[in-house]
């Protein structure tokens, strides 16, 4: 697990699951389809990628697409690195 995907499941697991959910992250997490991501907790992931990565994430990346699961997140984030 690169550095990158670690500190996404660490943030998701501290600051997007609720207390009493019974909810273990790791990379294929289905982050929509279990419900982790919803509109306040992708406006926190942002907030989260642009401040502590250093990686802003423009308008037209924000597709569910590239927010399926943390390794999906990180490919992104790989390919907004490289341009």
């Amino acid at each position: 697990m690169t550095e990158l995907t670690q500190r996404l499941v660490t943030f998701i697991q501290d600051n997007l699951v609720l207390d009493g959910d019974d909810i273990k992250v790791d990379e294929t997490t289905p982050l929509l389809v279990s419900g982790l991501l919803d509109s306040l907790r992708t406006a926190r992931l942002l907030n989260f990628l642009r401040k502590d990565v250093g990686v802003p994430i423009p308008a037209a990346k924000l597709d569910p697409d590239n927010f399926k699961d943390v390794a999906t997140i990180v490919a992104m984030v790989r390919e907004l690195e490289s341009v």
